[in-house]
């Protein structure tokens, strides 16, 4: 499969228009969407049965009559233990959205998707849930959106009873920020909280040897500053509590960025001052354990 294929993964409630407004929007900024999946509980209630209704009848036998262009749909029910999830009602079924969500977008990344990830639609816890799994899985390809409807518009198409409106209806996409961690690899056997568990062992461990190899470049003089810093004291109160001159604390401070842009590979554009050692170190000294 090229490495292009883009896909919409949206969260789904009572709202089907929810999704076919997000992929208007995607597919006339030009993203090549060719699959839609909506991710929501067992359809044991009457509005996200016909939520799944509409949304089936946009895509009759893969065809998006919408953009006259075929695209897949499917729906895809959260699980816990194998069973289908009814509601979020408590930390097992948090537990069981959030697996659901990671095995899914695994998957998906796996197979060579680009995803983006609506979260206006459905249960809001549902959708808090998704972003922190994303997030997880996701690398700088990968999107997260939210749309912003007026609320003329939200009143004329609620319910599904309006699945498209033209562009100048003022229905926008709003782009989500994430941090992408980028490093993890999926592994279709580990449960979310797992997985997440092992990441941080492992991003741990790579900013304590990054401390470790700035405190072994750094001399003495440099060290004492260092730890100064650590504790949160600005510059002149590690001139105070280590009794030199400002001037030598930044001298110190120049050198100990510097061996920092190196450890943590920064660019020199990019702006560094004693904080990001406050942030770094804070750990990093016995005197703080």
């Amino acid at each position: 499969m090229p490495d292009h294929m883009h896909i919409l993964l949206a969260t789904l409630g009572g709202q089907p228009q929810v999704v076919t407004f997000t992929l208007d929007l995607l597919l006339n900024d030009g993203f090549p969407i060719s699959e839609v999946i909506v991710i929501h509980p067992k359809a044991s209630q009457p509005r996200l049965q016909r939520s799944l209704e509409c949304l089936s009848a946009e895509f009759a036998s893969d065809y998006y009559k919408a953009a006259d262009r075929v695209i897949h749909f499917r729906s895809h029910v959260l699980q816990l233990d194998g069973e289908p999830i009814n509601d979020i009602i408590d930390n097992d079924h948090a537990d069981g959205t959030l697996n659901t969500i990671h095995q899914l977008i695994g998957d998906l990344k796996r197979q060579g998707y680009r995803i983006h990830l609506s979260v206006t639609g459905g249960r809001r816890l549902m959708s808090l849930l998704a972003i922190p799994v994303a997030s997880f899985n996701f690398d700088r390809h990968d999107h997260i959106w939210h749309i912003y409807t007026p609320e003329h518009i939200k009143d004329q198409a609620r319910d599904g009873k309006l699945m498209h409106v033209p562009l100048e209806a003022g229905v926008r996409l709003i782009k989500g920020q994430f941090i992408s961690l980028g490093a993890y690899v999926y592994d279709p056997s580990q449960s979310f909280r797992t997985a997440q568990t092992e990441q941080r062992t492992q991003m741990d461990a790579q900013e304590h040897a990054r401390c470790a190899s700035v405190m072994k470049e750094a001399t003495p003089g440099q060290r004492k500053v260092l730890e100064a810093f650590s504790k949160g004291l600005r510059p002149q109160q590690v001139a105070a509590e280590l009794n030199i001159e400002l001037v030598t604390v930044h001298s110190h401070k120049t050198v100990l960025l510097r061996l920092c842009r190196n450890a943590w590979n920064i660019d020199a554009n990019e702006h560094l001052d004693y904080h990001f050692l406050q942030t770094k170190f804070v750990n990093c000294f016995n005197s703080h354990e």
